[in-house]
Parts: structure tokens; sequence; C-alpha cells
């Protein structure tokens, strides 16, 4: 994990990992084609729908003792090789950009998976509270790419 302040007053974070699932390459990669359903993965999202060439959500997020809703606003880019999700996300006087690249390379039985997350918050919180702030985003992260891993083992 990478953690650095922004010149903004923000802070960001970068987290990657990878695993191994048994299904070929071109069935991962189907079932990354569903938005609505990978968007799921996300801990906290609710009210998914379709907006323009993107998607809009609510995001709980609880940070410390405050918990509150985010309005996520996301695009959903796919590739040959796998999807990319950037998205904004904004609320309790915070705002988060966030971006998750997700990689599929062949193996002999099945496919490597991995992932990348970028994630900025900045804001009230992320100036009163950026450690708070911080191992939210990296919970978020981890937590999403766990359920991922999941989703991608049991369909």
């Amino acid at each position: 994990m990478y953690i650095f302040r922004s010149l903004g007053g923000g802070v960001n974070i970068v987290e990657r990992g990878e695993f191994a699932v048994s299904k070929p390459p071109g069935e991962v990669l189907a079932l990354l084609k569903k938005p609505e359903e990978v968007a799921k993965l996300i801990p906290g999202v609710s009210k998914i729908s379709k907006l323009g060439d993107g998607y809009v959500a609510e995001l709980l997020v609880k940070l410390g003792t405050l918990s509150g809703k985010l309005n996520t606003r996301f695009r959903y880019v796919e590739r040959e090789n796998g999807v990319v999700i950037v998205g904004n996300a904004s609320g309790m006087q915070t705002t988060a950009d966030f971006k998750l690249d997700v990689f599929l390379s062949p193996l002999e039985s099945g496919t490597l998976v991995k992932w990348l997350f970028e994630g900025t918050a900045r804001g009230l919180l992320s100036t009163l509270a950026p450690t708070l702030v911080v191992e939210t985003l990296r919970k978020v992260a981890l937590e999403t790419a766990r359920n991922l891993e999941n989703y991608l083992q049991k369909i």
C-alpha cells in the first residue's frame, strides 16, 4: 500500500493485488462485463442505475463513529484483457475519486486476475481525520477485491 498526501490537502492511496480463478479468461471477462453486478461487490453500494454513458449509485460509508451516504458516479470501460472502473463519490463534506483496474492473464488452469485501486479523498474529513479516511479507502479496496474473487470463483 502506498499512502501520500496530495498538494491540495487530500489523501491518496494505491492498493494492488492478484488472485487466480479456475475459469478461463473469456468466461471471467464475461462476468466482469456486468457493471451492475460488479458494482454490488463494493461494500456499501446500493441503488445502482444507468445514467447516460455511466452509472450512479449510493455508497454507505462508515468513518469511525460517523456514517453517511455518498452519491457516486462511475464509468465502466471494457478492455480486451479486463475492465476499468473510474468514478467519483461525494458527501459528508468530502469528495473521493477512485479507479479500479482489473487485468486478466491466462494460466494453464484458469485466469490470473490482477487488480489496482487508486483513490484520492479531499475535503473536510480528509483534512481533519486523514488516517481514518485512508483506512476507510483501504478497507473498501481490500473488501472489494475479496468480493470480486468470491464472485468470480462461485459463478
